[in-house]
């Protein structure tokens, strides 16, 4: 049982993020096909910017700078081992 929770520990990370991905499209895509009542238009704006945060989040975490910064460490640690 505990290979099972070490497995799903480091496979959560990934699961949460094509969660996060999936549900960021889907929420935009239903927002671009509801007519949103004009009393609700800010309440549905600060939600659409939650959602594209986390999706940048992911993003960022996935593709963007902590990833270059961490070859540029695997880098250095081999130069300095050589």
């Amino acid at each position: 049982m505990e290979k099972f929770f070490d497995c799903f520990g480091k496979s959560m990370r990934s699961i949460i993020a094509f969660l996060v991905v999936i549900l960021s499209f889907a929420f935009l895509f239903v927002l671009i096909k509801t007519e949103i009542p004009k009393a609700n238009e800010s309440i549905i704006n600060v939600a659409a910017g939650l959602v594209l945060a986390a999706l940048g989040v992911v993003v960022g975490y996935y593709f963007g700078s902590s990833k270059d910064k961490s070859d540029r460490d695997k880098a250095d640690i081999k130069t300095e081992q050589a």
